[in-house]
């Protein structure tokens, strides 16, 4: 079947075939496209934020970690706690290191230590007007005292100032006080001792060492004496950063035996039965 068209008829179907043809153009280019390609950024960006997103989680991961360890590392120093194992595991190893032998100790937890505020000037003034008040009081003590009875004299004496401590430490620091009856061969290993006390690496101050000579060697029969001295340590730590209890390094203390008896001796359940059967 032959479809029998006039020309205008024909001009007419191409013109609307044009039309139609330039309008789905105009939609593609005008509408698809720009879909696409903004599609395309979209993707493109999400990829990229995910990309930063995931550096981002990791830099705050190392960052985590690495105040973690830091402040364990710190706390070897200067822990949250007294850790006073740590000290006694510390005075061991000194003991093994020096041939020394640790009689005793003693511990006292101090206060929080203040420092004196006071300049040069205001301490020299201090100083001049105290040494000033106590010749002005033993004038009066004189006057008033003249027949010498020293028991006015030993009770005004007794008042004497409490000793401030200079060391100059943040605030909120403490310290706990440990004080070591040790005995060693020799000067030697005294002295080796008290190095392995100032090379801890927790912060530590040898605040005094008292010992006594022993009697000068004037025969070739006598012997050696062993040196007994006192050591009196300050050790330090901060309370009041409780959030950092969780990064308390770990004192590697040894764990308890779990003996029912502390004594080494024992006895064979053969030799209890016998002597449980002599004596009835």
């Amino acid at each position: 079947m032959k479809l029998n068209m006039s020309k205008k008829e024909q001009l007419t179907v191409i013109v609307l075939a044009g039309i139609l043809v330039l309008i789905f153009a105009g939609i593609y280019f005008f509408v698809v496209q720009p879909l696409k390609t903004d599609l395309e950024t979209k993707k493109a960006s999400l990829k990229t934020e995910e990309q930063l997103l995931s550096i981002l989680q990791e830099k705050e991961k190392k960052t985590e970690e690495f105040t973690s360890v830091s402040t364990t590392q710190m706390q070897f120093k200067i822990p949250v706690k007294p850790l006073v194992e740590q000290l006694i595991l510390d005075f061991e190893k000194a003991e093994t290191v020096s041939g020394s032998k640790v009689l005793s100790m003693n511990f006292a937890k101090d206060g929080e230590i203040s420092v004196p505020e006071q300049t040069e000037d205001e301490q020299e003034a201090a100083s001049e007007g105290e040494s000033t008040e106590a010749a002005g009081e033993t004038v009066n003590n004189d006057s008033e005292n003249p027949s010498g009875d020293p028991g006015e004299a030993g009770e005004k004496s007794e008042a004497a100032p409490k000793p401030v401590s200079v060391l100059e430490v943040p605030e909120g620091v403490r310290k706990v006080t440990v004080q070591l009856s040790v005995e060693s061969p020799g000067y030697e290993e005294l002295e080796k001792f008290v190095a392995a006390l100032e090379g801890l690496k927790r912060i530590a101050i040898v605040e005094s060492i008292d010992y006594t000579g022993g009697a000068e060697i004037i025969a070739l029969q006598q012997k050696n004496e062993p040196l007994k001295f006192t050591v009196t340590l300050s050790a330090f730590y901060m309370p009041e950063l409780k959030d950092l209890i969780q990064q308390l390094p770990d004192v590697g203390a040894p764990e308890p035996a779990k003996k029912r008896n502390p004594l080494s001796s024992f006895r064979v359940s053969g030799e209890k039965e016998k002597s449980e059967t002599t004596e009835n």
